[in-house]
């Protein structure tokens, strides 16, 4: 019974329930997936996906494990009990008491669902940003004392993912959660913090350093202080190594591993594109850190970049693959190899879900809606992605290593609001290009290269921030690295 009234719902054995009719006696929407049988479940805010064989049930941005798969018997779905105590009723604000003797379920009102928290730790140097990413808005207050800065959430309950997580952060040693409070604490004394909340999706961004200045708890960090009469503005241009830390992307026949690369690639990029462009340039990681997919474009977000690149190197099962792409943003791919290569990189961290033309057959909502955010520099980033791809083809051996600029659904580009491109860089399968990839020479002539192609990029939109004289020389066709 719910709010007084009986709803019948289907059952096997009292052990087992028809998801569908529960969901929609509690005023839940339930759209079926007929090719698959996964039904999605919605209240405002709240998304569950359940389907035959689910055993770990994605609820909003997380995953809860029940006792038992689900299972599909003459066309209805049945789940076991654990699901909708743990999972549907906390969603639909109710709390619900199984009676086997009478087959009633008998439910009252529990309140509001509690807010999930998600924490993402990014080091940009010389900060590190604590990320909070919650299901729903809630009011916070903060307190930072010597070793730590904590958290308090009111008026709402908490679900944390964990009660404690140690991190290998060069400021932040730990993040613990208890009751209503987080506490973040530091790997040495006395350092600074500030709070700031954002939103779509909601997050609570928690900024920790050595010596700035902290405002009062809740307001934004401040603006820069504005360039002199006269003087463009400088750029900024967030530069993104991929993977990191357990997730090492690629491997080379030598062993070299792909986040290698692109960190020491992604290192001479940040520090060449100042010499020649009036900007400054930040790393999503400098260090071997995990990050998850959508932390790194939330970064360029919060700084408010001008462009994002990121960087990657290729692998193919073919020895012999070689050369370079570039790509941009679409929610088709342009080709069945450019979406393996899409496929292969959103299995990263922080993709739990499909994208769309992958396995799975259901297209991840939140990745459609990013992606309204970066088709409004389709062009631009299509632009950029071609002379980045003309100035690779030119330090390239005879030429011979270009694979051209496609399109990808490539998570890590979702949600950027500035052009945005991925790079690969060569293939690291390729015994060859893992050894050119290795080399400190090639990798400074790949820098150059990009930065060759930002600066023409910029020369015909904001020429006044291009350094005069300063563009990096372009080596002679087919000459050694």
């Amino acid at each position: 019974m719910w709010k007084g009234e009986a709803h019948p719902i289907g059952t096997i054995a009292g052990k087992e329930f028809v998801v569908s009719d529960a969901a929609r006696a509690l005023g839940v929407g339930v759209t079926a997936d007929p090719s698959s049988g996964v039904l999605t479940l919605t209240v405002p805010g709240h998304q569950i996906l359940i389907g035959p064989g689910t055993a770990q049930v994605p609820v909003d941005r997380r995953i809860v494990a029940i006792s038992g798969p689900a299972r599909a018997v003459g066309g209805a779905l049945y789940a076991p009990p654990d699901f909708f105590e743990k999972v549907l009723f906390p969603i639909a604000g109710a709390g619900g008491v199984w009676d086997p003797a009478r087959r009633t379920w008998t439910l009252s009102p529990a309140g509001p669902p509690p807010v999930t928290v998600e924490v993402a730790v990014v080091h940009v140097a010389p900060t590190t940003q604590v990320v909070l990413r919650l299901s729903a808005p809630v009011k916070t207050t903060t307190a930072l004392s010597e070793r730590s800065f904590q958290v308090r959430f009111s008026e709402a309950k908490i679900d944390p993912p964990f009660p404690e997580k140690k991190f290998d952060d060069p400021l932040v040693a730990a993040v613990r959660f208890s009751g209503d409070l987080a506490t973040i604490e530091f790997r040495e004394a006395n350092l600074t913090a500030r709070a700031y909340p954002l939103t779509s999706p909601d997050r609570l961004v928690v900024e920790i350093g050595r010596g700035f200045s902290a405002p009062a708890p809740g307001a934004p960090p401040a603006e820069p202080a504005a360039p002199a009469p006269g003087t463009p503005a400088p750029l900024t241009i967030v530069v993104d190594p991929g993977h990191g830390g357990t997730e090492t992307g690629a491997l080379g026949p030598d062993g070299f591993q792909e986040k290698e690369a692109t960190l020491d690639i992604a290192r001479r990029l940040a520090a060449t594109l100042p010499r020649v462009l009036a900007c400054r340039t930040l790393l999503t990681r400098d260090a071997d850190l995990l990050i998850s997919l959508d932390d790194r474009t939330a970064i360029a977000n919060h700084e408010k970049a001008d462009l994002f690149l990121s960087i990657h190197a290729n692998s193919s099962r073919a020895a012999t693959a070689q050369g370079s792409e570039t790509y941009y943003l679409s929610l088709e791919a342009s080709d069945r190899i450019a979406q393996e290569v899409a496929r292969q990189e959103n299995a990263s961290p922080g993709a739990p879900t499909p994208v769309p033309g992958g396995a799975g057959g259901n297209p991840d909502l939140n990745f459609i809606l990013w992606d309204l955010a970066q088709s409004a520099h389709l062009k631009e980033s299509s632009e950029l992605a071609e002379a980045i791809q003309v100035e690779l083809n030119a330090i390239s051996e005879g030429g011979g290593g270009s694979r051209g600029v496609k399109q990808a659904p490539f998570r890590v580009l979702v949600g950027a609001t500035m052009p945005a491109v991925l790079v690969e860089v060569g293939f690291i399968s390729n015994p060859a290009e893992e050894k050119k990839l290795k080399s400190p020479e090639f990798q400074q002539s790949l820098a150059d290269a990009i930065g060759r192609a930002v600066v023409k990029f910029f020369s015909k939109r904001m020429p006044a921030v291009v350094k005069p004289d300063a563009t990096p020389a372009r080596p002679s066709a087919g000459a050694a690295p």
